[in-house]
């Protein structure tokens, strides 16, 4: 910040400033710790042009003073930062919003377009010095933006004239994957087919942040194409140095090029320094600077010069300084002498200095002149009058200023309504000249380009030299497209029907391939590998900082080993009983471990980074496993509701709760199980499984699995633009699945007062019931993030924890109350339940209302005793006047004593009715319970309750 000296509203303003000081951090709330050359370099040039020109074109009784923001490099934070100043949010000390009457900045195209409507809304003026987006240009659209560097479109225009120089037969396009990098392709690929004698060969983005892998591709593909000769960068000066150290690692391939640069990386000898031959006869251009501001730029560079932390005077640290100047140089400044910078390389003297400097200069300058002029005008020109600074006049009036008296600066054209066509810079101000690159390392000027003037070839001999500068070769098989000029695809968006394949064989790329041409909002699924993979790309997940395998890992392994345990102990247990012997009450238990083991055994393949074979395994393996679980409990469901439906059928020594046949059962499930099998065998089919590097929401390359849809007009490469994530296909895929857990969970919700199979409805219904909440959790949190810049690992691990945690829950809330059971079981496998806790409670059981005595006969039932049956008891022998035994509760008095006796076995008669006590013969409502149905006292005189002998059912 720059604080004025003066304090009256009406003798003072401010100049704001929009700076990508930082460079973007990992979340919305952080910076980056790397500082940008740009961004502060041009944020001193700021401050010290405000010093500079306040000074010398002075506005009697005004003082100017400047404020800064830092963007972080993000366009959302230059909202931020304006909007925050604006409603006194944020507050620089001693700075009021009615007097920041201009903005400088900001350097970023994407954040230039981003902040005009706000811009507009506020009524304030902004000059950018360094966004060339030529969509800036339409005034119509951004009313109060100016901006003193050339638009990108001098840039592709210039690249695509010096292709035809050069006599140049192909090109090779690399461009950077941002809004500077794609509008400035865009406008080079515009000139290239209008000059029809030169053909793009391969075109490829590169990501703002690329990793070694993208560098290594892209040097690859290079090498693949080497001899088309010239390679069009257009990108940044970091960006530049980095492909042309990649191709200067690689000798055999390090003179194959020439490389075309753009001009915001210009003369900077950086981008060149030490990788020579790689950067030998490159051509490159730089921005032309009238004389005025170029001595302005040599004042700038002593006054930088100065601010090295070792070299002030004035015993003031700057911190952002200080950390830059710890970057650039690599070493600590200790500010009291001790520790000084040992570096013999003097940078803050040559070129490096960046070269949109002077269009900060230029943008300053401009500001102080339009205001002063605007105060001349509203205010008699020795304050600042409320006529101005009232947000009406404020913004119109000091725009209008600022044009008319940097008419030499920017285009001063207006239309038939008086309003400025657009804010760009005047064609007498893009000039640029053109160099060569020296074996030596110097920069010869060879070509001078001028937009207002015919241009000039300063040296056109040397690009006539054949041996360095010629045409460059394209076979079929690399360039189909160049070599079939007259082959366009459709305008038509109605086009539906695509037009014949154009076929070619070419064994780099696995055989014949067919081009074929698709309406632009053609929605397509899938997507095929174009580039080869290397083997530095096979690894985990954890190597490339994906810590969340590390949990899914140990949990999958975990859920592994508790499935063996519990098939062990059921095998076990179940071994030398009766249970063992009948298959059909354990074949579904079985089938179900199974389902879970599968899916512990599929996480897995989320370990390493997608390939052909994880893919197709996650994608089948999880909706099977899905499938096989939530089917077998299915059966299990209408298992138990049969068994209710059929009780007044079946004859009372039916030994097993399971009335469904198990050839009704085994079909049940494989027609449950078939429909997802269908679903993944035909997705599979349609849409083969493959890996696929794209760049995702961060601009990174990153490899996913292809099975994502795109529309044709936005490609396939950039996941922000797809129309459905591999996640969200994914998810659409198990929507059979989800009809599966509904059925399921409402059967449940049916059958949960049913007590067959020791109640084991109501674990399905749990098990059920909580899938849903678990799959709206982690359903919802990876669609929800597909906008995030770690968008696919939110998928993946979604996927990958929700089908952990289905597993998980079905396998303990269906084991662990079998492991019960299977606890108490005895050597006959019969299970002793607790009767307190079941509606099992009658120790005797009278016959139902409909069930008459004969006269003369006896009705018998079995008592139960703590460890078998008794003998028979006589209840009743039917005589209508005959006593009946009142029932009460334990340590009540019978009414009726005579009225039960016992009686030998050898007497019983054939007349005789006896019922056994199994679980089907009683109703669900309570009764009385008898005496009898409790054993010996206990040592307190209370009897000790009797257990029942139940089977233990399905498992």
């Amino acid at each position: 910040m720059l604080k004025s000296a003066r304090n009256d509203p009406t003798d003072h303003y401010y100049i704001g400033g929009m700076f990508g000081v930082h460079e973007q951090g990992y979340d919305a709330y952080s910076c980056s710790n790397a500082i940008r050359t740009r961004g502060i370099v041009n944020l001193e040039a700021f401050l010290w042009s405000i010093k500079k020109f306040s000074s010398l074109n002075p506005t009697p009784g005004i003082d100017v003073g400047g404020v800064a923001f830092d963007s972080c490099s993000r366009k959302e934070q230059t909202i931020e930062n304006v909007m925050s100043f604006a409603h006194c949010n944020l507050r620089p000390m001693g700075v009021d919003r009615r007097h920041l009457l201009a903005y400088v900045g900001p350097d970023r195209s994407s954040e230039a377009l981003a902040i005009s409507s706000v811009m507009a809304d506020l009524n304030i003026t902004y000059i950018s010095h360094a966004a060339t987006s030529p969509e800036l240009s339409d005034s119509t659209k951004h009313p109060f933006f100016l901006r003193t560097a050339p638009s990108d479109i001098h840039d592709a225009v210039i690249m695509a004239n010096m292709l035809g120089v050069a006599g140049a037969e192909f090109a090779i396009l690399l461009y950077l994957d941002n809004d500077y990098g794609r509008a400035g392709s865009m406008k080079f690929q515009e000139e290239i087919n209008n000059k029809k004698d030169v053909c793009i060969g391969q075109s490829m983005a590169v990501t703002p942040s690329p990793s070694d892998a993208e560098i290594i591709q892209i040097v690859q593909n290079l090498q693949k194409y080497q001899e088309m000769r010239y390679v069009v960068l257009f990108m940044d000066a970091a960006h530049a140095r980095m492909i042309l150290e990649a191709v200067n690692s690689r000798p055999a391939i390090a003179s194959k090029f020439i490389f075309i640069g753009t001009s915001s990386w210009g003369r900077s000898p950086d981008v060149i320094r030490g990788l020579i031959p790689t950067a030998n006869n490159s051509i490159v251009m730089s921005h032309v600077v009238s004389n005025t501001y170029t001595q302005y730029v040599e004042e700038f560079k002593a006054h930088w010069a100065g601010l090295r932390p070792d070299a002030r005077t004035d015993g003031v640290v700057n911190p952002w300084l200080m950390e830059y100047f710890q970057q650039e140089y690599n070493c600590r400044f200790d500010i009291n002498g001790a520790g000084k910078c040992n570096t013999t390389v003097n940078r803050l003297s040559d070129d490096v200095i960046d070269v949109y400097v002077p269009y900060t200069i230029m943008a300053v300058e401009a500001i102080i002149k339009g205001v002063k002029a605007a105060a001349e005008e509203k205010c008699s020109g020795n304050n600042l009058c409320s006529d101005l600074l009232n947000l009406e006049n404020q913004g119109t009036v000091i725009y209008e200023k600022i044009k008319e008296t940097g008419m030499m600066v920017f285009n001063s054209t207006r239309d038939a309504d008086g309003k400025y066509v657009s804010g760009d810079v005047s064609l007498q101000n893009s000039a640029y000249n053109i160099y060569t690159v020296t074996k030596t390392g110097d920069f010869d000027l060879v070509y001078r380009y001028k937009p207002s003037e015919s241009t000039t070839l300063l040296d056109r001999v040397k690009f006539l030299d054949e041996n360095i500068y010629r045409k460059g070769q394209c076979s079929e098989t690399l360039c189909p497209v160049c070599k079939a000029e007259s082959t366009v695809a459709p305008t038509t968006p109605e086009v539906t029907t695509p037009r014949p394949a154009d076929t070619t064989t070419d064994p780099t790329l696995g055989g014949t391939r067919a081009m074929v041409y698709y309406p632009i909002r053609q929605e397509i699924t899938g997507a095929f590998a174009t580039q080869p993979r290397t083997e530095a790309e096979y690894m985990t997940r954890f190597e490339i900082g994906q810590k969340w395998i590390i949990p899914i890992g140990v949990l999958a392994g975990l859920g592994i080993f508790a499935v063996i345990v519990f098939e062990i102990y059921v095998m076990y247990k179940l071994l030398g009983t009766q249970q063992s012997h009948k298959w059909r009450t354990v074949w579904l238990g079985q089938l179900l471990l199974f389902g879970i083991f599968l899916s512990y055994l599929t996480l897995f393949a989320y370990l390493p980074i997608p390939t052909k074979a994880t893919c197709g395994i996650t994608r089948f393996g999880i909706g099977i496993s899905y499938a096989i679980m939530f089917s077998v409990l299915l059966v299990k469901l209408m298992v138990i509701l049969t068994s209710k439906s059929s009780e007044s059928l079946l004859p009372g020594d039916i030994e097993s709760p399971n009335y469904l046949k198990g050839i009704y059962q085994f079909l049940m499930f494989m027609f449950a199980v078939g429909v997802q099998v269908v679903i993944g065998i035909q997705w599979l089919i349609t849409v083969p499984p493959e890996a696929i590097q794209v760049f995702d929401n961060r601009g990174e390359p990153y490899w996913i699995c292809n099975h994502y849809t795109w529309a044709a007009g936005s490609g396939w490469e950039n996941m922000a633009s797809f129309v459905r994530t591999e996640f969200e296909n994914h998810v659409l895929s198990l929507i059979y699945i989800m009809v599966l857990i509904l059925i399921t969970t409402i059967l449940a919700l049916r059958a949960h007062g049913i007590i067959t199979n020791n109640r084991e409805s109501v674990f399905i219904g749990i098990s059920a019931g909580f899938s849903i909440p678990i799959w709206l959790a982690w359903t919802l949190v990876g669609g929800l993030n597909r906008d995030h810049m770690f968008a696919q690992e939110f998928g993946d691990a979604c996927i990958a924890f929700g089908l952990f945690l289905n597993a998980t829950l079905i396998l303990f809330a269906m084991f662990l109350p079998k492991v019960r059971q299977l606890v108490n079981m005895g050597v006959e496998g019969i299970y002793f339940e607790d009767d307190r806790e079941t509606v099992y409670n009658e120790s005797v059981i009278m016959p139902p209302p409909s069930y008459k005595s004969r006269p003369n006969s006896n009705s018998l039932i079995y008592v139960n005793t703590p460890g078998m049956y008794t003998d028979p008891q006589i209840i009743s022998n039917g005589d209508p006047g005959g006593n009946h035994i009142r029932y009460s509760q334990a340590g009540s008095v019978y009414s009726s004593p005579p009225g039960m006796y016992r009686k030998a076995e050898s007497t019983i008669g054939p007349s005789s009715k006896v019922l056994r006590v199994t679980g089907d013969l009683t109703g669900k409502h309570r009764r009385p319970q008898s005496d009898y149905g409790y054993g010996r006292r206990s040592e307190k005189g209370t009897l000790t309750r009797s257990r029942s002998h139940q089977n233990i059912g399905a498992l």
